[in-house]
């Protein structure tokens, strides 16, 4: 990732899941960032334990506190520090947002109508500045119901979401291509499956997929609410950085016109993996059997599942040679239970935001 000298990248929902292995890839690399967030708990950051402390000591990382729903606190950020491109991970999750979807709406649309509108307004303020790169993460919840099964869901499949949550990332992702066509930001997004990994914390629907690897590897019981031959699509964590970083860095997209992608998960035999076989890998490495039950069935959860689809990623293989998750099940289990043992501080209570 080439960036401009002294030049911070700003992610926004920095101290979060996703947002905070995103900034401790950037700051390997010897990049600044600036994280904002409304949340103060930057445990998932602190929790690094001296990797990350050395780079606050340094200078190299500064957390802001603010309000994405807030159009003057997104300005004033931009202004003070100058980001050179953002990764625009801020966002409140499913559950959150179908329990508040007044407040979903605020932080989730107009949230990022106030990220793209500040990068709009900052670089035509700079003249001569080329427009600013914003980086988005969507969500194969966008696509909603309308969708074949058994099948891979196309890149450009037809999105007709039924939740507040996946309504704000449909509306997201047509607000930044029209940024994007009206040259006022380099606008670019990835569509996800569910993500995976430690630290996660609940918060959606396919949260499970988080909780049946983290729970039992932790030495305590989880009980899963789908079936154990449900498929899901699941990503690794280490791989959704790698997806949004490898996009941030591509040169040029051949068309113009594609600006959102579609990323492919974990693939066991070429099929995303079920509950069951999530459960085996987790027990492969060493975890009691009894750990992971299936007594708490939840018939329209279930349901919701099912109808998620499977992401194909084909699109961003051909347009900017996207290689593919590299943590296949097993590895994800491997790595995830390394990153519990090493960074046990970056846990936080299971709450539903």
């Amino acid at each position: 990732m080439k960036h401009a000298a002294n030049k911070p990248v700003l992610i926004t929902g920095g101290s979060g899941f996703i947002g905070s292995y995103l900034a401790l890839a950037l700051l390997k690399r010897g990049q600044r960032v600036v994280l904002f967030d409304r949340d103060p708990d930057t445990r998932r950051l602190t929790g690094f334990g001296q990797a990350y402390t050395d780079y606050q000591k340094e200078g190299m990382v500064t957390f802001v506190q603010g309000d994405l729903s807030l159009l003057p606190h997104v300005m004033a950020l931009f202004d003070k520090h100058e980001p050179q491109s953002v990764f625009h991970l801020g966002a409140l999750l499913s559950a959150g947002t179908e329990s508040n979807p007044t407040m979903g709406f605020q932080v989730d649309l107009v949230g990022t109508w106030n990220v793209l509108e500040a990068a709009r307004l900052y670089c035509q303020q700079r003249q001569g500045m080329a427009p600013i790169r914003v980086l988005f993460p969507s969500t194969i919840a966008s696509f909603g119901r309308f969708l074949p099964t058994p099948g891979n869901v196309a890149n450009e499949s037809v999105q007709m979401p039924t939740t507040m949550y996946g309504c704000a990332k449909v509306a997201s992702e047509r607000l930044g291509e029209y940024y994007h066509a009206k040259k006022w930001v380099d606008f670019r997004a990835v569509r996800f499956p569910s993500v995976v990994g430690a630290a996660r914390g609940p918060g959606g629907t396919t949260v499970y997929s988080t909780l049946m690897m983290q729970q039992p590897l932790l030495g305590k019981v989880y009980d899963v609410y789908v079936k154990p031959e449900r498929q899901l699509d699941i990503l690794y964590v280490k791989d959704a950085v790698n997806a949004l970083t490898s996009l941030h860095d591509a040169a040029k997209l051949p068309d113009d016109k594609r600006r959102v992608y579609n990323i492919a998960g974990i693939r066991t035999q070429g099929q995303a993996p079920s509950t069951q076989q999530i459960a085996d890998a987790v027990m492969a490495n060493g975890v009691a059997a009894d750990r992971i039950t299936f007594n708490a069935f939840d018939a329209g959860l279930d349901t919701t599942v099912q109808g998620f689809g499977i992401l194909s990623d084909q699109a961003a293989k051909d347009d900017w040679h996207w290689a593919g998750a590299k943590y296949d099940l097993s590895a994800t289990i491997v790595d995830f239970a390394k990153e519990l043992k090493a960074a046990p501080g970056r846990l936080k209570a299971l709450e539903l935001f």
